[in-house]
């Protein structure tokens, strides 16, 4: 996705949007039960889900790489 596609944007936008909405109610809710471990890891997957919605050729790259080297590890 290179994002030079009108509808591209529209759609990663309108995602994003909802992951926003998602995310903030999620996070609000575990708040509000003093749950910091969920949070922490609500946080931490949202970044990680935004990275990966925004960033799509880096992500890939990483994810590439990170399969590239676990394939070493364990020979066929």
């Amino acid at each position: 996705m290179n994002g030079n596609n009108a509808l591209t944007t529209y759609v990663l936008s309108i995602v994003a949007s909802i992951f926003g909405a998602v995310l903030a109610v999620r996070t609000f809710g575990h708040w509000g039960k003093s749950e910091w471990g969920k949070l922490v890891t609500c946080l931490i997957g949202g970044a990680i889900a935004a990275f990966c919605i925004f960033k799509t050729s880096q992500a890939i790259q990483i994810l590439s790489y990170l399969g590239s080297k676990i394939a070493t590890i364990f020979p066929t």
